[in-house]
């Protein structure tokens, strides 16, 4: 019976701890962001994230997986292709001046 027990608490899935990587992984992304709009580049923004990440889990949790810290470069660089493509879109798309 005892096993029965153990095995229900090592099957059950903690929302709490998704909810919280999920945080951490949101702040790590916008903190990143702001780097790389004041500074405009890409390089330092997406290798930031990964300390960035690890700092804000150290903070809450005490500790943190390397899968994380590269899920957190993977979303930071996911990001900066996106705003970078939106760039592009919207030079292209601007209208374009007098030649007087």
């Amino acid at each position: 019976m005892d096993l029965l027990n153990k095995m229900h608490y090592l099957i059950s899935f903690d929302f709490g701890i998704v909810m919280n990587v999920l945080e951490i992984l949101l702040v790590t992304a916008c903190t990143s962001t702001i780097i790389f709009i004041l500074t405009k580049n890409q390089y330092l923004s997406c290798l930031s994230s990964a300390p960035l990440f690890y700092i804000f889990s150290s903070i809450n949790y005490g500790f943190t997986h390397f899968i994380f810290l590269v899920l957190s470069m993977t979303i930071q660089t996911g990001i900066i292709l996106l705003i970078n493509r939106q760039r592009k879109k919207l030079l292209l798309n601007a209208p374009k001046g007098d030649l007087k």
